[in-house]
């Protein structure tokens, strides 16, 4: 075997194992021992899927001085939305 297909071989040898390597883990001392936790699922509250503006207008004191009332507060039907589930 000449010295150029040793040096090919080792650098071909070098280049499939790295990957392997990287993937090693091992560093954090992260054993059995660890505890991950769940992500944290924020609900949104039901008449916040109508807006936040209908939310916290939705949520406002029976004696609270009464919403104003703008232009962008009736939007269209739409036929080919989603529709949003309402819970009782």
């Amino acid at each position: 075997m000449t010295k150029k297909q040793l040096i090919q071989r080792a650098l071909l040898g070098s280049a499939l194992a790295l990957p392997l390597a990287a993937c090693g883990g091992g560093g954090s001392g992260g054993g059995a021992d660890s505890v991950i936790a769940p992500p944290v699922v924020v609900k949104t509250a039901q008449e916040d899927k109508f807006g936040v503006q209908f939310g916290i207008d939705f949520r406002a004191s029976m004696n609270s001085d009464p919403a104003s009332v703008s232009d962008s507060d009736i939007v269209p039907v739409s036929l080919t939305n989603e529709p949003i589930d309402i819970t009782c």
